[in-house]
């Protein structure tokens, strides 16, 4: 190669490579030149937001500000048509009608926005003509409605409707049912809204394992997404600890997806409390007499599996609030910041119960529950309730049920339109809440909420105030009355899973450490009763027979498979098996006691067996009688006594004299046959004597004589005595 051919080669190289990048660039830029155009004359631009698939032809109607109004104004609204249907929607007319009487209260606001209650009487605001919608077409339109169409409105809560009616050209498509909203005029400051969000988890074991870390704090995971739709909200947090409690017990196994979420989690500044672990609900535990709560504090069996030495770092401590009790920071389950004076149970309560629950906090300290406004007199006719409560002066934090359940759906909305609607219910309820007050609100147990959604619900109300509980604890409490009753299926279950427990924990102790059975079982147990789960009261029937069963397996997961021989000997080792299906080894004692005092026994073995395994034991056995049947009674028992497992019983026939009979009967046998083997050499030699004897007197010459003599000289060398009794026998002859 010439020097001229190495230099022009990379400038080729050079070009090609510009070539290249400029074809991927015009590539790129040629389609987004052609859509241009058409997305200018597009009217309006399709949600970039992932949206639910519908049927048919869908019609909303969202008021600006959440169905806010002030009297006199022109009225603002967002009118969306979406048609999931697989023909086009032709053009028509949308009729928008405002009803002029506000709606008496929340029933009556529930009843107008679900379509359960009859029509309020509605009048004419305003006409939106539409144009063709192709199949899988949205489009949105924004309405402006002079403010003399509206009229004028006192303060409340009004009926908004828009209506489609198709031109007579498409008479023949099927129109979208009317969409149903509220304009909600305000009678003052509107309240402001304090929103407590549930960061929870459902694992399918004990703990979250690592495959499920991954999927969750994964970028597009839920857990990722409930911290980045708070982030930047006054939202306060209720976290499950059994999440970081995961994630800190797998140590360097941990996904790094999920040890950057906790580390996430603890850094955010909202105002956080923890949740009983496993989200259980404490009104259970408080309906079944337990002055304190189920708690988890081993996390060996996850630190340590298996008994093998742990390789995993404990967990590092963490800055907590001095504003406020903090759980134990060395604690895998700790929640750096979280404050320990606060519950969230299930509703069902009692004035009892309540009292109970005040004194759930960490050694028997103060806690406040956050109790839903339908557990109250005045919440069960859907009226408001003071945030901030007593019942019988046990203090209580009430969250507005109501607005809790419309900005739960809400959170869990991707889509603008769904999420407005359930925004402009949120506002229409708050109405009816006195005018400046803090209202609390509780989202529902869910993992499917989206960013958009959640940050929409917590901050769409809140009014630019900090999210702390301090706020509501800080009001003058109002005396409440309790309009529920317990909820005994559950306060009796709690009664049966702590037997349960109790009875485990006793079967535990063959294990070298007790704690790998029983703290999985309480975790079982708290996971159970969580609040999120199980919520009807066949479900919670089903999975708590479920867990009684697991529970019931394990307890019959060791025992002993005896054996029914027939002995021949008066002493004898007599097998036994051991039965352990469990997946760790355990030591048991085998005591056995028979039915003949004249045999001897072993009254105790011990017995380690390994895990999965069946593990053979030899009982050494001594008769003292010839014949005899007897019964052989076993048990196994813990190292301290436990009975475990059900009693065997082995049927043993002892024949002893059948050893001496056997031994005459075989001895016989062998004299017999080695008399028969001699008896047999005996006569095959003689045979074979006579027969070379008569080939030799029959030689026709002396050679063949002699040999003949010399081969049957040479076969009688070793029978000596047998030739001499036949010459003998011969003389005789």
């Amino acid at each position: 190669m010439t020097a001229t051919q190495t230099e022009s080669a990379p400038l080729r190289l050079r070009v090609r490579r510009a070539a290249g990048a400029f074809a991927v660039a015009l590539g790129l830029l040629l389609p987004l030149a052609a859509l241009s155009p058409a997305a200018a004359e597009e009217t309006p631009t399709p949600s970039p937001t992932q949206t639910p698939q519908h049927t048919g032809v869908q019609l909303s109607l969202q008021p600006d500000g959440n169905g806010s109004y002030a009297s006199g104004s022109p009225l603002t609204a967002t009118l969306t048509l979406r048609n999931d249907a697989t023909t086009g929607l032709g053009a028509g007319t949308v009729h928008l009608e405002l009803g002029r009487a506000p709606l008496g209260d929340r029933r009556a606001v529930s009843a107008w926005l679900d379509g359960s209650g009859d029509a309020p009487a509605l009048s004419p605001i305003g006409d939106v003509r539409t144009t063709v919608l192709d199949a899988e077409g949205t489009s949105r339109t924004q309405v402006v409605v002079p403010a003399g169409d509206v009229g004028a409105l006192t303060p409340g809560v009004y009926p908004l409707q828009a209506r489609f009616e198709a031109t007579p050209a498409a008479a023949d498509a099927k129109a979208p049912a009317p969409a149903r909203s509220a304009l909600v005029v305000a009678q003052g400051t509107p309240a402001t809204v304090v929103t407590v969000v549930p960061i929870t988890a459902n694992p399918t074991g004990d703990l979250l394992s690592a495959a499920e870390l991954t999927a969750l704090t994964a970028p597009a995971g839920a857990l990722t997404a409930q911290l980045n739709g708070v982030a930047g909200t006054p939202a306060v947090l209720a976290v499950d600890p059994s999440i970081p409690a995961a994630i800190r017990v797998l140590g360097a196994g941990a996904p790094a997806t999920a040890t950057a979420w906790l580390a996430r989690l603890e850094a955010l500044p909202n105002e956080r409390f923890a949740l009983q672990f496993g989200d259980a609900d404490a009104t259970a535990q408080a309906a079944a007499g337990l002055t304190a709560p189920l708690t988890v504090d081993d996390f060996e069996p996850f630190l340590n599996p298996a008994g093998k030495t742990s390789t995993t770092p404990a967990p590092t401590p963490t800055s907590t609030s001095t504003s406020s009790p903090s759980q134990d920071p060395a604690a895998p389950d700790a929640i750096a910041g979280a404050r320990t004076d606060i519950l969230w149970p299930r509703g069902q309560v009692t004035a009892g119960q309540v009292a109970t629950m005040s004194h759930y906090g960490p050694a028997g300290a103060g806690t406040v529950p956050i109790l839903p406004s339908t557990s109250f007199t005045a919440g069960a006719q859907d009226a408001p309730v003071s945030s901030r409560g007593a019942v019988g002066g046990t203090a209580v934090l009430v969250s507005d049920e109501a607005v809790s359940e419309a900005l739960s759906a809400a959170a869990e909305q991707s889509d603008a339109a769904a999420r407005g609607d359930a925004l402009t219910e949120a506002n229409a309820m708050l109405w009816f809440d006195a005018p400046g007050s803090t209202v609390l609100a509780g989202l529902s147990r869910t993992g499917t909420r989206s960013e958009e959604g959640l940050s929409s619900a917590v901050t769409a109300f809140s009014g630019g105030q900090d999210g702390r509980l301090d706020r509501v604890l800080s009001g003058a409490p109002t005396e409440l009355a309790v309009a529920t009753g317990s909820a005994e299926d559950r306060a009796e279950a709690v009664t049966v899973l702590t037997e349960d427990a109790r009875r485990l924990a006793q079967f535990a102790t063959i294990l070298e450490r007790p704690a790998d059975l029983t703290v999985r079982e309480r975790i079982s147990m708290l996971r159970l009763l969580g609040v999120g789960v199980h919520t009807t009261a066949e479900d919670f029937g089903t999975a708590l027979a479920s867990h009684r069963t697991v529970t019931r397996k394990t307890m019959e997961a060791v025992g002993i498979q005896p054996s029914n021989p027939i002995l021949i000997s008066p002493k004898v080792d007599v097998p036994v098996w051991v039965r352990n299906e469990l997946p760790y080894p355990v030591r048991v004692r085998l005591n056995v006691s028979s039915s003949d005092s004249r045999i001897d026994v072993p009254a105790a073995t011990d017995v380690e067996a390994q895990p999965s395994s069946t593990t053979r034991v030899r009982l050494p056995l001594e008769s003292h009688v010839a014949n005899t049947e007897l019964t052989l009674t076993m048990t196994l028992t813990s190292p301290t006594g436990v009975a475990i497992g059900p009693a065997q019983t082995a049927r043993l026939t002892i024949r002893a004299e059948w050893e001496t009979i056997g031994l005459i009967v075989f001895g016989s046998l062998g004299l017999l046959l080695i008399g028969a083997g001699i008896f047999r050499t005996i006569r095959r030699r003689r045979i074979t004597a006579a027969k070379h004897a008569a080939d030799g007197m029959e030689g026709s010459d002396g050679a063949a004589h002699e040999s003949d003599r010399e081969e049957l000289a040479v076969a009688d060398i070793p029978t000596e005595k047998t030739g001499s009794a036949s010459g003998e026998k011969e003389t005789n002859e």
